[in-house]
């Protein structure tokens, strides 16, 4: 019981430190993800030692899993627009130019100067030289408008990702031309079969099974069973989750509420405590590792920007390439979980890791955190006023109505007590519009929201999304909005729409 009570309070414990240290990175300009990664170093035996990774052992589940759903939603958003794996000869081979060299040039010194085996050091070398799509594509939409020459980063940095986890899955397992064709195959079966297959599956789900949430769940039961069944065929399970995503990625944008759902349980709880934990397995470094992840990470970054450069990129778009995340550290992590690499090549690994996301965000520093359509309040979406006094006349209500679909009705005080819709005015005398006050025969069960909801609890809230109009109240019960279901779809589109534009 003792034992339990420990686990518990070192989660919490883990789980607020992450969330702390995510924050002060992404104020300071960097992905919040590294900040949780440095606060695991601190917090390990390579700097203050208050945490062993044998103390991670009872929550190593939560580790897993976590690894698991953040390359699930980087799928569902990474690659949820295939016509960007869709590049140019020239593209495809700076892509193969951006992966082998650099993973070569890695692999050789770790065999010379590491002693590592050649699988060990081909792996490390793979790890060290992908390019992170996710971390990549947020890099240039942090500009606020997307060049032509930036979709060519965008085809290339994935395309690069996909050939690295390929590559990564066939060494991990094992080499051999038939593990290989294997590899190749099971990724070909995402774009060709795997979308339509999920979504027909979770279609029948909702149709046909009615619980309460059974939708949500089934997608948690399938992100946790897919990776461990691919195990048993000899594929990565991390690497299966990033593809399960992919698979699932037009069914999940689509579905803003399961989609929120999903990221609040990662982003909020399983991610943190991943990424957290990819520090504290960092070990105690002398200044011969500290040397190496100087090489991990100068002679990668040095090669990658020197292909780009001589392809025809800026200086600044190079080092978009330089851009790390979840997919590679996991990668890492399984290198070392696998008795591959040892704590001190991984240390040295993940701090060459660290400075590669560093780097690259530098030159591209994001000045305003922007939150997506779901999670913002109503009152920062500036909503319409579409009010009118309970004394108003009928005819002026027609009016607005006829124009708006809906209005709600205030007192002076501009405090909600009723609506009005078009089935209102068909029992009322067209030649006493002018006559009648609108409270005479408005509807007085308003639906109200405080202004500090946000889209997705509205989403939460079935009735609610059939209801003609909502009015938005601040803390003094004072109408300063009103949002319609016809309103809310367009929110959601225009944000759905510029989805699509910028993965295009």
């Amino acid at each position: 019981m003792a034992a339990n009570v420990e686990v518990a309070v070192l989660i919490g414990l883990l789980l607020f430190i992450a969330k702390l240290g995510e924050e002060i990175a992404e104020r300071l300009g960097f992905p919040g993800f590294s900040g949780s990664i440095i606060s695991g170093i601190l917090l390990s035996g390579a700097v203050l030692g208050f945490i062993k990774p044998e103390a991670l052992e009872p929550a190593s589940l939560l580790l897993v899993i976590g690894i698991n759903f953040t390359l699930f939603l980087a799928g569902v958003e990474e690659l949820s627009n295939p016509s960007i794996l869709r590049p140019s000869l020239s593209e495809i081979l700076l892509s193969i130019a951006i992966l082998s060299l650099p993973s070569l040039a890695i692999a050789l010194f770790a065999i010379e100067m590491l002693g590592l085996e050649l699988q060990a050091s081909l792996g490390l070398g793979t790890v060290i030289a992908l390019v992170s799509a996710g971390p990549l594509m947020k890099l240039l939409l942090a500009k606020g408008s997307l060049e032509n020459s930036d979709l060519g980063l965008m085809r290339i940095g994935l395309l690069a990702e996909v050939m690295g986890l390929i590559v990564f899955n066939v060494l991990i397992q094992g080499f051999s031309f038939l593990r290989l064709l294997e590899t190749v195959v099971f990724v070909g079966i995402v774009f060709l079969v795997g979308r339509r297959m999920f979504d027909d599956f979770l279609l029948f789900i909702e149709r046909h099974i009615h619980v309460k949430e059974a939708p949500f769940a089934f997608i948690i039961a399938l992100v946790v069973m897919t990776g461990y069944i691919a195990e048993l065929i000899g594929f990565n399970a991390a690497v299966t989750a990033l593809l399960l995503g992919a698979f699932l990625s037009e069914y999940m944008q689509i579905r803003p509420l399961y989609l929120e759902r999903v990221r609040a349980f990662t982003y909020g709880f399983l991610e943190p405590l991943f990424f957290i934990g990819i520090g504290i397995y960092a070990a105690r470094f002398r200044a011969r590792d500290a040397l190496f992840a100087l090489v991990f990470f100068v002679v990668p970054s040095s090669l990658k920007v020197v292909l780009a450069t001589s392809y025809g990129f800026k200086l600044r778009e190079s080092i978009a390439f330089l851009a790390k995340g979840g997919v590679d550290v996991a990668l890492l992590l399984a290198l070392l979980q696998g008795g591959l690499i040892g704590y001190d090549v991984y240390t040295s690994a993940l701090l060459a890791i660290l400075a590669s996301v560093i780097t690259a965000s530098l030159a591209y520093r994001v000045k305003e955190r922007s939150r997506d359509i779901p999670r913002q309040r109503l009152v920062d979406l500036r909503p319409e006023l579409i009010i009118i006094d309970e004394n108003e006349s009928a005819e002026y209500a027609a009016r607005l109505v006829a124009e708006k679909g809906a209005a709600v009705v205030v007192d002076r005080f501009m405090r909600p007590v009723g609506y009005i819709v078009a089935e209102d005015f068909a029992t009322v005398n067209p030649r006493m519009l002018r006559r009648i006050p609108v409270k005479l025969f408005m509807r007085t069960e308003v639906p109200v929201v405080s202004s500090d909801t946000t889209i997705s609890e509205i989403l939460a809230d079935p009735p609610l999304l059939h209801e003609p109009i909502i009015a938005i109240v601040n803390h003094k019960g004072e109408v300063v909005g009103t949002i319609t279901p016809r309103k809310l779809l367009a929110l959601l589109l225009s944000r759905r729409e510029e989805h699509v534009k910028r993965g295009k």
